[in-house]
């Protein structure tokens, strides 16, 4: 064993010495943190434990919605401001950054602002919704894409969420390959903008029109390059099946371009449509149940109601006021049946794959239509459909938090 000489053994301790007199000081120094390894770990507050932005403590002394707690309440007005009334103000005001022009979007017409329903809110009676914050949202849809599928009342709701989420989300500037070969079809997209550039192109959120969901010939689920099939009036019945893999949520919906016809039977009446409408969403719920992932999540979206006349109403209504099946209301009074159709197949699955997303609050709003008379089923933008997203916001955080 080699021993150290007296002058090495000298240097030793002092360079030792040194070294805790540095270690002391940058202990006790205000500008400088050093924390032992044990309490680095105690310390990290858990959102940063959490790599999901939407994680965050739940209030355990509050009783957060459920769907259907959530649609028990009433509209509540809020006062918008004279700084508000103009297009500017309003998309302020709502939290909107869109700057293009769309059919629903009634503030843009310039007219008097008690005609565009921007100042209701949805407050439920007796349950807590989660305070919505759009760039988290966000965030979290760049990693856990969204998929909207249906007719034009999906599309609203795809609308508004590309105002409420447009100062992160932004349409692709390179083809994202969501037609599975089908150049027929096309489908809206939004991406994040901090994935604009990536190859392959990474969707956030997108909207595939199908009206029936099914292809009325044979219910079958459409694929790429099949064609939409038989259609009752005009829409668009787009593949979309095809696209799931690609999405974390799943939100659909059918139910305004059903009618009776000579398709479902001899009679052309409403027994016979509801028969075909529950065998084609038997067909659907069958194939989800076989294809979607244990930790991908489907929500069916209920149908609102349409109003008959409806610019007979200017402010919402204390109660819901259902349609009576009478000429011009189409087969809106039918839209609660189809909704159950749905429940009743998803609660008996008892999958948590497959949730309900009930938006029965917008029955509440013959005032938020966009075009009275003309025009009784889709809603005003901002508008009902605005707390259909967030309260969408309210139930994907609930997930991430229960996952926690």
């Amino acid at each position: 064993m080699v021993e150290l000489s007296f002058r090495s053994q000298t240097y030793a301790v002092t360079g030792i010495s040194i070294a805790c007199l540095l270690t002391l000081w940058m202990l006790s120094s205000s500008n400088t943190k050093v924390a032992l390894v044990s309490e680095t770990v105690k310390d990290v507050p858990d959102q940063q434990q959490h790599k999901d932005v939407l994680y965050q403590p739940l209030p355990k002394d509050k009783n957060l919605c459920s769907s259907d707690e959530y649609n028990q309440g009433k509209w509540v007005h809020q006062s918008i401001g004279l700084e508000s009334q103009n297009v500017d103000g309003i998309n302020k005001f709502v939290g909107y950054h869109c700057n293009w022009d769309f059919p629903h979007r009634c503030y843009r017409r310039q007219e008097a602002a008690s005609e565009f329903n921007r100042n209701y809110t949805w407050q439920p009676d007796n349950c807590m919704v989660l305070p919505y914050q759009a760039r988290d949202f966000s965030k979290h849809l760049s990693e856990n894409p969204l998929l909207l599928v249906g007719d034009s009342i999906t599309q609203l709701m795809f609308e508004s969420m590309w105002c409420l989420l447009g100062q992160d989300l932004t349409p692709p500037n390179k083809d994202t390959e969501l037609y599975g070969g089908d150049m027929s079809m096309w489908a809206s997209q939004l991406v994040h903008r901090d994935l604009q550039y990536q190859d392959p192109a990474k969707v956030t959120v997108a909207y595939i029109r199908s009206d029936y969901l099914v292809k009325l010939d044979d219910f079958s689920l459409i694929k790429p390059n099949e064609g939409e099939g038989y259609q009752i009036g005009i829409g668009s019945n787009f593949p979309w099946v095809h696209a799931i893999p690609r999405f974390k949520y799943i939100m659909i919906n059918t139910g305004p371009h059903w009618h009776p016809d000579l398709k479902w039977g001899p009679n052309k009446d409403r027994k016979e449509l509801l028969q075909a409408f529950k065998k084609g969403m038997s067909r659907v719920f069958d194939y989800l149940k076989e294809h979607v992932k244990a930790d991908q999540r489907v929500w069916v979206r209920s149908t609102p109601y349409g109003h008959a006349k409806c610019s007979q109403y200017t402010s919402p209504s204390s109660y819901i006021i259902k349609p009576t099946g009478q000429k011009g209301e189409y087969e809106w009074d039918m839209f609660e049946q189809f909704d159950f159709v749905w429940k009743d197949m998803i609660e008996k699955e008892n999958d948590e794959r497959f949730h309900f997303f009930n938006v029965s609050i917008s029955n509440y709003r013959g005032d938020a239509h966009s075009q009275p008379d003309s025009d009784c089923l889709h809603t005003c933008l901002p508008g009902p459909v605005d707390d259909w997203n967030k309260f969408f916001y309210h139930q994907v955080a609930k997930l991430v938090n229960n996952k926690a």
